[in-house]
């Protein structure tokens, strides 16, 4: 099973030995990874903030430590940076956990006195995210399958950018996720709080931020991309591929910030079948254009995919935001003197 999920996952001729090698490492260590990032959000909603960011920052700074010295002092190879990361992912685990057992956070991790409704509600706004990621795996996965199919001569090679563009992407979407996610808490105590007025201020504010954060980015991957591809690779032809693959990549990234602060209020908000519809909207008109764009243009041009879903969907998202949310923000009002009466 393990070998056809590598293949799935995009895995050639040339790099299969390699990716099998990490992978049978790598799955040891998952259950560190899952319960690192997961409880991190615990430690962050009772209000310790650079805890969880000591968490992530051990962890990262472990990996960046520990790779050399497995893959070139232990002489491991591939096997060694797998093991640098489950070891890092290890660290960030037991910091996470003796904190949330400690003494000094409020609410500690308990394995009693579970409430069903509260739960519910929490799996309820969590399950936007969840499948997000979920569908986000997916669409990665059927990229590498398409360059592997019609990349031809050049898959290898097709594949082996798609993962620098990925990395690329991730330094882009990783923060602008965090300034999303990380205003939840404020849209959707006003929005509890029955403060429309705070609640559309705060949606205001929040757009600009990532919209300005994806400005700074796109003039970033459109002018330095050459730099950020050397850490990778000092082949000239990966290079140029490289780089012409980010700008096309990247062409649509200043809305995708009003994509992502939109869509993440309204998760914030409980408002959790318009999250999810806008969400899978923008991903499935991806999912559609990795399958037609290789099959018509050639698979070069399957990077124009991610442009067109970062302009398209963003624009549907911020019409039906400014269509339904003083409805929405109306029944709260309604639903709140309901409550007081």
């Amino acid at each position: 099973m393990k070998d056809s999920l590598l293949w799935w996952f995009g895995a050639t001729e040339a790099n299969f030995s390699y990716a099998q090698d990490y992978m049978a490492v790598y799955l040891c260590g998952t259950v560190f990874a899952i319960l690192s990032v997961g409880l991190n959000n615990f430690i962050t909603c009772q209000g310790f903030a650079r805890t969880a960011m000591c968490s992530v920052v051990l962890g990262a700074a472990a990996n960046i430590i520990l790779d050399p010295v497995f893959i070139f002092i232990f002489d491991m190879g591939v096997s060694g940076a797998a093991f640098a990361t489950v070891l890092s992912q290890l660290a960030s685990c037991l910091f996470t956990l003796r904190f949330l057992f400690g003494k000094k956070v409020p609410v500690k991790i308990t394995f009693k006195g579970y409430d069903w409704k509260i739960c519910r509600s929490i799996l309820t706004v969590g399950l936007t995210p969840f499948l997000i990621i979920l569908f986000d795996n997916v669409l990665i996965i059927a990229l590498n399958m398409v360059l592997q199919r019609y990349g031809g001569s050049q898959s290898d090679a097709l594949l082996t950018c798609n993962a620098i563009v990925q990395s690329l992407m991730l330094v882009i979407t990783m923060p602008l996720g965090g300034i999303s996610t990380g205003t939840q808490t404020i849209l959707g105590y006003n929005y509890g709080a029955n403060r429309p007025d705070r609640v559309l201020e705060g949606e205001k504010q929040i757009v600009k931020a990532c919209v300005l954060f994806t400005v700074v980015m796109f003039v970033l991957a459109q002018t330095c991309s050459r730099y950020f591809v050397q850490i990778f690779t000092q082949d000239e032809t990966y290079i140029e591929m490289s780089v012409r693959f980010i700008r096309i990549y990247t062409l649509g990234v200043i809305p995708l910030g009003v994509q992502y602060a939109l869509v993440d209020g309204f998760t914030g908000m409980g408002i959790v079948k318009i999250a999810i519809s806008l969400s899978f909207f923008r991903k499935l008109m991806y999912l559609a254009l990795v399958v037609i764009l290789p099959m018509t243009l050639g698979a070069a041009n399957v990077f124009y995919a991610e442009a067109v879903s970062d302009v398209v969907p963003p624009m549907v998202t911020a019409a039906v935001y400014l269509f339904s949310i003083r409805k929405i923000l109306n029944r709260r009002e309604e639903e709140a003197r309901a409550a007081a009466g």
